[in-house]
Parts: structure tokens; C-alpha cells; sequence
């Protein structure tokens, strides 16, 4: 029996099968697909077979906004101390000196109106004798012979408004006894001017100021 004669094969005809010869794009692209998914399918069971991942965690919240400015801390105020009640004491008001026998109440030397137009008599001499003790030392003065001018109450008037009031031109009205109106002749000043016999009424006593009224 004869042999046909058979076709050579030819390298690179579409056999695989021979030593040497390598595999073609598509067969390279289909092995890699192929790895790509068994990879994937094996890291899908991984993921199923290790439980659920864990849940991330939420986000923290933002915190309030800060003002710049601080509430004012209420302060308590501290009750202020009372004061002590004060201990101090006024003394009463001592009570006025009984006039002297004589004379009537309520008129001294500083001044006031004479009733029914008579001096009213006061408490003590003004000038030139300040208190009684003065007033008997002048009379003893005079007793001896010195200051006569004191036994004149014209004379003892007109230099009272000369030396207190600086009447240097006086014009005297006589208005009763020991009582004148006394003007200042270069102005319109005015007082009336009383004196009295303090230490000895009668010829040979003093007289001596107890009471002016300026007008």
C-alpha cells in the first residue's frame, strides 16, 4: 500500500503544539483577564469571609462658636457697715441771766427799743467801763478827782461816737436825760447814744454807755 504524499506543515502556521513557539496577543490578553478576575474573586471572598468591615467613624461635630467678649460675672455687694449711733452729747442751753432788781426784763446794752420813748436801762456799762468792777474802779477815779469828764454824760457821748463810731463832725440832740441823738455832720449816719449812772446815782457819779442804736 502506498503512501499518500501529505503537505508539509510550515512554521507559524496556526499549531501551538511544538516546542519554541510563542503565544499570540489575544491569548496574552485572555490569560490576563483571566488573573484579573480570580484575583478579585478571591479578594471578594476574603472580604465576605472576614465579617463586615468596620463602620467608619462619624464626624465629630464642630464645636459652638466663641464670642470674644465674656459675660460679666455678677459680683455681690458687700453690705456696707452702719454707723455707729453717735454717743456725743449736747449740753442743754444754759438758761439767760435773771435781770437785775430794777429793771425790766427782756432790754440789755446791745440795742432794742425804750418803751413809751424812756432809755431802757441795761445790763451793764459798754464804755468806757467793759463790766461793773471797771465802773466802780472809774468811780473811785473820779472820787479822787481825776476824769472829770466822766461826771458829763454830754461829754462822755461825744467821745464814745468819736473814738467807736469815727464821728468826726457830731451834731448831739439831747432827748432825755442821758439819752441824745448823736449824727455824724458829714454823713448820713445816726445813733442814738444812753447812758446811765451804774455805780453811784446822783451828783457825783459816773456816767458811762449801756446801750447805742445805729440808724
Amino acid at each position: 500500500m502506498s503512501v499518500p504524499n501529505l503537505p508539509k506543515a510550515t512554521p507559524g502556521s496556526g499549531s501551538v503544539d511544538g516546542p519554541g513557539l510563542r503565544p499570540g496577543p489575544r491569548l496574552l490578553l485572555r490569560g490576563t483577564s483571566v488573573g484579573l478576575a480570580l484575583l478579585v474573586l478571591v479578594l471578594l471572598l476574603a472580604a465576605c469571609g472576614g465579617g463586615p468591615l468596620p463602620a467608619a467613624p462619624p464626624p465629630s461635630p464642630a464645636p459652638p462658636p466663641t464670642t470674644s467678649s465674656a459675660a460679666p460675672s455678677p459680683t455681690s455687694a458687700s453690705p456696707e457697715p452702719e454707723a455707729a449711733p453717735s454717743t456725743t452729747r449736747t449740753a442743754p442751753e444754759a438758761a439767760p441771766p435773771a435781770p437785775p432788781a430794777g429793771r425790766p426784763p427782756g432790754n440789755d446794752g446791745g440795742g432794742g427799743a425804750a418803751r413809751d420813748g424812756a432809755p431802757a436801762p441795761a445790763a451793764g456799762p459798754l464804755w468806757p467801763a467793759g463790766d461793773a468792777a471797771a465802773a466802780r474802779r472809774m468811780q473811785e477815779q473820779a472820787d479822787r478827782g481825776g476824769d472829770p469828764w466822766l461826771l458829763d454824760p454830754e461829754e462822755v457821748a461825744i467821745s464814745y461816737v468819736g473814738s467807736e463810731l469815727g464821728y468826726r463832725n457830731p451834731k448831739l440832740t439831747w432827748i432825755d436825760t442821758g439819752r441824745f441823738d448823736i449824727a455824724e455832720g458829714r454823713s448820713p449816719a445816726r445813733a442814738t447814744v444812753v447812758l446811765e449812772q451804774t455805780v453811784r446815782p446822783g451828783d457825783g457819779g459816773v456816767w458811762l454807755v449801756t446801750r447805742v442804736d445805729r440808724h
